[in-house]
């Protein structure tokens, strides 16, 4: 597969692995995430004097924070599917990954102590979601996930290959 050659690490490079979620666990995950989009709404709740009505409108709101636009590229080989995404202004363990059998989820928050004044892009978001559905049927128990310099690198590899 020539197309990965391009994203091997070389001799010395630093990777960091982001934490990857499946089977039961990935329930919770997802269960957080939603935790997290319900907080920020409740601020903007808040924020407008608690009136009520715009309860859908600070859910998309929130929302909306959150999703930003990655660049995502899929390979798909006989025996895996390799996924990249750049996702600058984070550190890898500010980084989760939920991995199902036909999707990927990536989820990021900044931690307080993260310090932004050199992040790219200077307006890189405080949190990140992110959801890929997969062009096949994968093992999540079996993933691997390396993270240098703002890009992600996913081997997953397919169900019943192993």
């Amino acid at each position: 597969m020539g197309t990965k050659r391009g994203l091997e690490l070389q001799p010395g490079e630093a990777t960091a692995a982001p934490q990857i979620l499946y089977g039961e666990r990935l329930g919770d995950f997802k269960s957080n995430i939603q935790d997290a989009i319900a907080h920020r709404a409740y601020e903007f709740y808040e924020a407008r004097g608690r009136r009520h009505g715009l309860d859908l409108e600070d859910w998309f709101r929130s929302e909306t924070e959150l999703l930003h636009p990655l660049k995502v590229n899929t390979w798909e080989s006989p025996h895996e599917i390799t996924l990249t995404a750049e996702i600058p202004g984070f550190r890898a363990e500010e980084l989760k990954i939920g991995i199902a059998p036909e999707s990927v989820i990536l989820w990021g928050q900044v931690g307080p102590e993260h310090d932004r004044t050199g992040a790219y892009p200077a307006r890189a978001p405080l949190a990140l979601l992110h959801t890929i559905d997969l062009p096949g049927v994968v093992d999540p128990a079996h993933a691997s996930a390396t993270f240098s310099d703002g890009l992600l690198k996913l081997i997953l590899p397919k169900a019943g290959t192993k």
